[in-house]
């Protein structure tokens, strides 16, 4: 039960002058030395923290005004509303047990081989975050690969369990099973207990599903926050109860803290959230400051609070973000990564064609009775396509998981839809129709279950191409890495394996070499970064072997060249006029 309304102001009061003295009395350098030390760290980034420090004080300062001022409105004296519309349709208890088995076994599915090698991404965050302090996590920033959220999980994970690769990526395990279950709770709001059971069970037995759960960075954090917010959401407007804005609004900036992406959710939920009032013509519904002022400014604000000390250093980053693959920042490219993610998924392209063509009927069906699922699916991705394609940034699908929710229950009431017409044609009754659509829709999620087991590999192999250079190096063999590869071999593996930036570079290695071992991954960068390297190791070298993972373009290439190289200077000026 809420607190009585006439002890609310008081506490308000004496919280928000709390904070209020905290944020201005509180020196900018003692907020950093209390978490990380600010004398250790580089000029440049002393800067950085005490400007940072100075964002969390005035935040601190705003919060507690808001808090006085907050509590002091209105909406805390409404009545309940006892004929407010129920959220959902009630549950049995079999619904409730064909959930729980579902949660039971997407654990299960998740867990199982959660050692596999670590991708490029994960080594980054393993190396370059996940073993930081506490308080150096939450005030660093280096680049896109910093999901603060998810860091302190698996920063969590590695105190208790120790490090290891599945203590990485447990976070991302709970919060792929917690993904399920919220999709299960927005189902309900916008449509029928048995499709949204449906669409809970595409998700668990799903292949990317999976994978994004096994994967250790925030992307199923991502999704789990966007389908959390989502269902406060679609509560909020519709019951106006204050404790469910007041909930939204921590469950949406915390979405943005696990994964930037989720402002473009936020953004598509306040478009939605506005939208009546054009509709209405200015004439304002009951309570619609309510989501306002406690969704979506506290959201806000939330969101500013969290990342208040790094912030220097995130608006640096982005400003600086080099992307260096063309072919990345293409979207023909990033439809295409779908179109070979649906093959996978439904475990061949016709089911996955078939697939699309019920995704269609489903997206008609859901524009014509409940247009805010459309909404909701389509505003957030079509505002994330526009600003990376805007800003230049690669346009990874990735980015869109927090529309994976949407997708699987758009899908099922397709198939639905053609139990309906199979049943029309059959002559069946309307209540046998809706068995033909479930049976339909748990043939869809076989056919997706037997993509399972491609999932359960390194995601990139780094291990095995090692353990292949290791056993078959010879004395006066040289190794060599190009591109991304280098990171992980230098700071995750500690080889002594040298790093080639420039052809001359290579070239002066062979010269002194008896053989030349050279690794490297993602094909795609090293052509469009190293283009010479790559000529060179398409004339000279010979594939030794090739070592397949999960992720896209992520094969890790062992080359090997068995004859130095006879002219390093001329074969610098064969190579130099491909530049």
């Amino acid at each position: 039960m809420m607190m009585k309304a006439h002890y609310l102001p008081a506490l308000a009061l004496v919280s928000g002058l709390a904070l209020i003295l905290v944020g201005v009395l509180t020196p900018s350098a003692t907020v950093i030395e209390s978490i990380r030390s600010l004398r250790a760290s580089p000029a440049e980034l002393q800067e950085q923290l005490l400007w940072g420090a100075t964002f969390f004080k005035i935040s601190l300062t705003i919060f507690g005004v808001l808090v006085i001022i907050l509590s002091r409105l209105p909406i805390w004296q409404q009545p309940a509303q006892a004929d407010a519309p129920p959220s959902a349709a009630p549950q049995s208890k079999l619904q409730l047990v064909i959930l729980a088995a579902l949660l039971l076994a997407a654990l299960a599915l998740r867990l199982y081989r959660l050692d596999a090698g670590l991708w490029h991404d994960e080594v980054l965050a393993y190396t370059n975050y996940v073993r930081l302090p506490f308080g150096e996590i939450i005030s660093t920033y280096k680049d896109q690969n910093q999901h603060f959220l998810f860091t302190l999980l698996a920063h969590l994970a590695f105190n208790i369990f120790g490090e290891s690769s599945w203590a990485l990526r447990l976070p991302a395990v709970l919060f792929g099973v917690g993904s399920i279950w919220a999709l299960y709770l927005v189902g309900r709001q916008v449509t029928s207990t048995r499709e949204a059971l449906l669409a809970a069970a595409l998700l668990t037995f799903s292949y990317h599903h999976i994978w994004f759960s096994q994967n250790g960075r925030g992307y199923s954090g991502l999704l789990f926050w966007a389908l959390v917010a989502t269902w406060f959401f679609l509560r909020g407007r519709t019951e106006d109860r204050a404790y469910l804005w007041l909930f939204y609004a921590p469950a949406a900036a915390l979405g943005v803290y696990t994964n930037t992406t989720m402002i473009f959710v936020i953004a598509g939920h306040f478009i939605v959230y506005l939208l009546p009032l054009l509709t209405r013509r200015s004439k304002l519904w009951p309570d619609w400051g309510m989501g306002f002022l406690l969704g979506f400014c506290l959201a806000g604000f939330f969101t500013l609070l969290l990342h208040a000390l790094p912030l220097p250093q995130v608006l640096a980053g982005l400003a600086g973000e080099e992307s260096t693959v063309p072919a990345w920042k293409n979207p023909m490219w990033a439809l295409l990564e779908v179109v070979r993610a649906l093959r996978i998924g439904f475990a061949g392209g016709l089911v996955a064609t078939a697939a699309l063509v019920v995704f269609g009927a489903g997206f008609i069906s859901y524009a014509r009775s409940k247009m805010v699922v459309v909404q909701l699916l389509v505003i957030p991705t079509v505002l994330c396509a526009a600003a990376v394609i805007g800003l230049g940034h690669h346009l990874w699908p990735r980015l869109f998981i927090f529309a994976m929710g949407f997708a699987a229950l758009v899908t099922i009431r397709g198939l639905m839809l053609l139990g309906q017409t199979v049943s029309a044609w059959l002559n069946v009754s309307p209540t046998k129709s809706a068995w033909a659509g479930t049976a339909l829709g748990l043939a869809l999620i076989f056919v997706s279950s037997l993509s399972i087991p491609l999932v359960y590999g390194p995601k990139q192999d780094f291990q095995g191409a090692l353990d292949l250079v290791e056993a078959e190096r010879q004395p006066g063999d040289a190794i060599v890495t190009v591109g991304l590869a280098t990171f992980t071999y230098q700071n995750f593996y500690q080889t002594d394996w040298r790093e080639i930036e420039t052809l001359d570079a290579l070239n002066a290695v062979r010269a002194q070499a008896t053989r030349t071992w050279l690794v490297y991954t993602f094909p795609p960068e090293v052509q469009s970064v190293y283009p010479e390297i790559m000529a060179s190791i398409q004339h000279d070298f010979k594939v030794r072997q090739e070592f397949y993972g999960t992720v896209g373009s992520g094969t890790i290439f062992v080359c090997l060249s068995d004859l130095p190289a006879a002219n390093p200077a001329a074969v610098s000026s064969e190579f130099g006029s491909e530049k």
